[in-house]
């Protein structure tokens, strides 16, 4: 399934500057803060050079990104949407030369300080982080549970442990101690069940005690990230053998959850259930199944908390728009089918086109396409045609098919000289490369590397 080709946050970084812009949670269906960014960079570099913060949130399968803005004197300043009270993020210094990442922890309500000096050294200074944790164990205890619960090989393990951490770092009251700790239990719990299924362990029902060891309330919803990769386990478990919730009444089948959980044996509570069940519908919709009149029948009366029968008709509206754009394969070496960029957007007369170059091993194109099929999906970029382009020394024609076979738009195999020669004409040199054109077919701007959401929209904006 596509949203769990998940990765750590430190690897998404390092590899590139990963964006993945999710739709939001309704805004009353969880406990949405934001933390302050502000700084200073040398107004030598504020024209040179541009910051983004990237960082894992609730339902997303990699990772966020927010353009900082600087002005011509070098002030930085930005609000970052946060549905966790707490997040692991970096923040990433980029200039014509090269990139600077220092990695820091976001929290609600808080102000985070960046700061550049003429050498373009990078140092992020948060005002909560300094006094909640000592030194810097909280990168540590946020991003790796190995060294806070213990861990078994996967031949021995029966069941997975369930033992009290003690090790944490001290934070400034017992509330955030227990977010933390709970958190740190589902990220690692997630873990582990993702490596036995890789490792293709079959887990006795009783492996899930550990479930008693998480508090699920309301506070999971913005102070855990990683949950939903710890449903879709549960739910695809043969051990536990959960059915998906099809056209079944919600009340009727968390009813038949609770006595299959009974088995455990582990006893959940109605936030639990309504998680799952959220989660079943949503893991439907993933594969490409459309809600069903009846299921929309029952997600208006069946929920007992948080406001997920929204949620899912959001969600459920975005694949209606997607499916709706059927995709097109053009392999351009097969004779009769264009052979040129100019050739191909004669094609696409009078309509607004971005073109998009990608190769198959390349994760940001992947979570970029991700990006430009969910804008694109929104009102009012209807009249935008997708046109995204490979070649064979970049990916097979299999992987192209298998790739693309599930998307909207127009996807053409170039010939290589014909994709060298424009990326050289372009001076990209990276990928993803994203040109944008008018009506007219005017090339209006190159972008090379990823976008952030609100980047993408203002660039439509512009060509529509």
């Amino acid at each position: 399934m596509k949203r769990f080709l998940f990765f750590p946050l430190w690897l998404i970084l390092c590899y590139c500057c990963i964006c993945n812009a999710q739709t939001s949670l309704p805004t009353n269906a969880i406990k949405i803060g934001k933390c302050v960014v502000r700084g200073k960079v040398p107004a030598m570099l504020a024209m040179k050079s541009s910051l983004t913060v990237v960082y894992n949130d609730f339902l997303t399968s990699s990772a966020d990104i927010y353009d900082l803005s600087i002005d011509a004197e070098g002030n930085v300043s930005g609000e970052v949407p946060l549905y966790s009270l707490y997040a692991y993020a970096g923040v990433k210094l980029a200039s014509e030369e090269n990139a600077v990442i220092a990695y820091t922890l976001l929290s609600q309500n808080d102000t985070i300080r960046v700061l550049v000096n003429d050498q373009k050294n990078l140092k992020v200074e948060g005002a909560k982080c300094s006094s909640v944790f000592k030194t810097s164990d909280w990168l540590t205890f946020v991003d790796d549970g190995s060294r806070y619960l213990p861990r078994k090989e996967s031949r021995v393990i029966a069941k997975f442990p369930v033992k009290k951490i003690s090790e944490y770092p001290s934070a400034t009251t017992v509330e955030d101690r227990k977010i933390l700790v709970n958190k740190l239990k589902i990220n690692y719990y997630a873990h582990l069940l993702d490596e036995m299924q890789v490792r293709k362990v079959i887990l006795p029902i009783s492996a899930y005690a550990f479930l008693n060891d998480i508090v699920f309330d309301d506070k999971i919803l913005y102070a855990s990230p990683g949950t939903d990769y710890l449903f879709y386990f549960l739910l695809s478990d043969k051990s536990l053998n959960i059915p998906s919730i099809g056209d079944t009444p919600i009340p009727e089948w968390k009813e038949k959850l609770r006595r299959r959980l009974a088995k455990i044996p582990y006893k959940p509570n109605e936030l639990f259930c309504d998680l799952m069940a959220c989660s079943s519908y949503y893991f439907q919709l993933e594969t490409g199944k459309l809600l069903t009149a009846q299921q929309l029948q029952n997600i208006h009366t069946g929920f007992s908390s948080g406001e997920w029968d929204k949620l899912l008709l959001l969600y459920n509206e975005q694949e209606v728009k997607t499916q709706a754009r059927s995709g097109h394969f053009v392999d351009c070496a097969e004779k009769g089918q264009p052979q040129t960029l100019k050739e191909i957007l004669a094609q696409h007369k009078g309509k607004p086109v971005i073109v998009d170059f990608w190769y198959g091993a390349c994760g940001p194109c992947a979570v970029m396409s991700k990006l430009l099929y969910k804008v694109l999906a929104e009102e009012g970029f209807e009249n935008v045609e997708l046109l995204d382009m490979t070649s064979p020394s970049l990916t097979s024609v299999e992987a192209w098919q298998n790739m693309k076979g599930k998307q909207g738009g127009w996807h053409y195999m170039l010939k290589d000289a014909e994709l060298e020669g424009i990326m050289k004409q372009q001076q990209a040199e990276g990928f993803p490369t994203l040109m944008f054109y008018d009506k007219s077919h005017q090339l209006v701007k190159t972008k090379v590397g990823q976008m952030s959401e609100e980047e993408l929209r203002q660039s439509l904006n512009i060509i529509r």
